[in-house]
């Protein structure tokens, strides 16, 4: 009957193995790395968005990203680095985009070589893209058709009429500290038209371009005694990354200027008739304006007070702290997120430290930015949630979550804490066993009662040098003890072996554990319980991994399971499904209404079968 019941089992597995292997031949080499920009012809000075995007299904990022030659378009912004994920038809579909905002530089064609980018232990490049830039708009060339003529730049005279500042609202910060800088156009005379010729190039500065119109809104103002309409062209958050005195380079723009074009001063009277300024031709001329460099001075943070979990942030912030729930049991995931929120360089801020008990499993944390561009102060929040899963019941605690920062308005550091967090963990219906390396003591029955009674009843006696036993039963009766004494020495010694073994007895129990999970898991599915389903899967394919690889739990994670995978000989294909099924698992997790009935029955197949391959190999 066990033989027949083996057979069922190993034939459920077989099919699972051909389902999923199957499935993943059709998501496996779905990857992909292309380039696309919004136009193909622009005009010269013209703004366009170019982006990279390498997407497919299990890539959730790219390395070693190779940027092509750009040197004929002057870069405006980027790299805009974003990222989607979708769960589709059972699997992760996610992709990883590099955009750039570019301006064409001079007139005609020219080629966008290959970007390259390394994913999944293979490099990917994009195709060449072709970009025509024509001179001029199709508004520009009417104006010339109607007879404006362009003039080169050094055959108007603007003189103070018209030029470009750089205004910053501070000169001397700290470092981190942010300084804003502001290009404005100061004219007197008339602008049709600008384009950015060069952006400052901003060394020793982390720069965040600050949110501003796109259409241009002249205002009135005073500068040095003289009325001008000034606009903002251009404003951006300053972050120095160095202490010293630091410049900001200049700015350069290239204006279409329109002034009117005086006739010759004949002396006839009809050309001095039509030399009133109401008969002046009115010509359109390129000028050239750059802003002054500015210099700032940057103080070095102090180094004397620095709080050890200092790691460079520099603002005014505040941390919040949450956990899902605080009592559990065994097995069941729970979340804890740090929300750290206030003004400052959001994008850099580093994950706080976070201590949890041995026993519990911490995933890499999932971190979400909310950057605020629109203010005069880059402010918001950056949150980081960690997955915890604790294996052992009983009451756990979360020491405080500690964060530290450099205040400048105060000049001094500020540490924040959270409250200690204390955690019921009861035990599960599915908690794995527990291991102490130690021996429970043995139940001792006594036999008889420990002080016995005089004997008041006649003995029988034997003559003196009658033999009662022979020397055969003597000798069984004399060894017996002693082999009986080596036996029992020799068990509990084996006992003590195997029971300090842990990692042994882990690994020979691990496709044990997983099979009684996978059962649960297929009684999930048919009781379309979805959310308990996703999390009984999870399990069967973390604690299968982390018993046969003997990864301690708190080190337990897809990047330590592939190396370990890698290192043990596992075939590269393998390690790459097994890296694949897991991410999808921790994804489903998250989303389990979005998957259809089939989906569901793939994810379990999935999971059978990528365990049922590794324990072969590994075995």
């Amino acid at each position: 009957m066990k033989n027949e019941k083996l057979k069922i089992i190993a034939g459920l597995f077989a099919l699972m193995v051909l389902t999923g292997a199957m499935h993943l031949k059709a998501i496996a080499g779905d990857v992909s790395f292309t380039a696309s920009a919004d136009k193909t012809t622009i005009a010269l000075g013209e703004q366009f968005n170019l982006q990279f995007t390498l997407s497919g299904a299990g890539t959730s990022s790219g390395t070693n990203f190779q940027l092509p030659d750009l040197s004929k378009f002057l870069i405006l912004s980027g790299p805009n680095q974003s990222t989607s994920m979708q769960f589709i038809n059972g699997s992760v579909s996610s992709s990883v985009s590099y955009g750039y905002v570019l301006q064409a530089r001079e007139t005609g064609k020219f080629t966008i070589g290959a970007a390259s980018i390394e994913a999944g232990g293979k490099k990917y490049s994009t195709q060449p893209l072709t970009i025509t830039v024509v001179k001029g708009s199709a508004q520009q060339k009417q104006s010339a058709a109607n007879g404006a003529a362009q003039t080169p730049d050094n055959s108007v005279h603007i003189g103070d009429n018209l030029f470009l500042r750089a205004e910053v609202d501070r000169t001397h910060v700290y470092q981190g500290e942010q300084i804003t800088v502001t290009f404005k156009v100061f004219t007197r005379v008339r602008i049709t038209n600008y384009t950015i010729n060069k952006l400052p190039n901003m060394i020793g500065f982390w720069s965040e371009d600050i949110a501003i119109p796109q259409q241009v809104n002249l205002v009135n103002e005073t500068y040095k005694g003289k009325q001008y309409q000034v606009g903002v062209l251009k404003k951006t958050a300053l972050f120095p990354t160095q202490p010293g005195t630091l410049e900001i380079n200049p700015l350069e723009i290239i204006c279409q200027v329109q002034v009117q074009q005086r006739r010759s001063n004949g002396k006839d009277w009809f050309d001095q008739f039509f030399n009133d300024p109401f008969f002046n031709s009115v010509q359109t001329s390129n000028v050239t304006i750059t802003s002054e460099p500015v210099k700032v001075t940057v103080l070095p943070l102090p180094k004397n007070d620095a709080p050890r979990d200092f790691q460079g942030a520099v603002g005014k912030f505040s941390m919040d702290v949450a956990l899902s729930k605080k009592n559990v049991k065994t097995n069941e995931p729970l979340s804890l997120k740090a929300t750290i929120s206030g003004t400052g360089n959001i994008k850099i801020l580093e994950a706080p430290g976070l201590e949890v008990p041995n026993d519990f499993e911490k995933y890499d944390p999932k971190v979400t930015d909310n950057i605020d561009r629109t203010g005069p102060a880059i402010h918001g929040s950056k949150t980081f949630e960690w997955l915890l899963v604790p294996r052992y019941p009983g009451e756990k605690h979360i020491p405080p979550v500690d964060f530290s920062y450099f205040d400048p308005s105060q000049r001094k550091y500020v540490s924040l804490h959270s409250n200690p967090i204390d955690i019921t963990v009861e035990k599960g219906s599915a908690e794995p066993e527990q291991f102490t390396g130690t021996i429970s003591k043995e139940d001792v029955k006594l036999l008889n009662e420990d002080i016995r009674f005089i004997k008041t009843d006649p003995m029988a006696f034997h003559r003196r040098g009658e033999e009662t036993l022979s020397s055969a039963t003597v000798a069984v009766i004399t060894v017996l003890p002693l082999l009986a004494f080596i036996g029992i020495v020799a068990f509990r010694q084996k006992s003590i072996r195997d029971s300090a073994d842990v990692v042994s007895f882990r690994a020979r129990k691990a496709m044990k554990v997983a099979t009684k999970r996978l059962q649960q898991a297929k009684t999930l599915l048919t009781a379309n319980n979805a959310e308990e389903f996703y999390t009984e899967t999870s399990r069967a394919l973390w604690q299968y991994v982390a018993d046969k690889l003997s990864i301690d739990r708190a080190e337990l994670s897809i990047d330590t399971v592939t190396q370990q995978l890698s290192e043990k000989n596992i075939s590269p294909e393998l390690v790459g499904r097994i890296k694949e099924c897991l991410e999808i698992c921790e994804f489903a997790r998250f989303a389990p209404a979005s998957a259809s009935e089939e989906e569901k029955k793939k994810m379990y197949d999935l999971a059978s079968e990528v365990i049922v391959a590794t324990e072969k190999e590994l075995n």
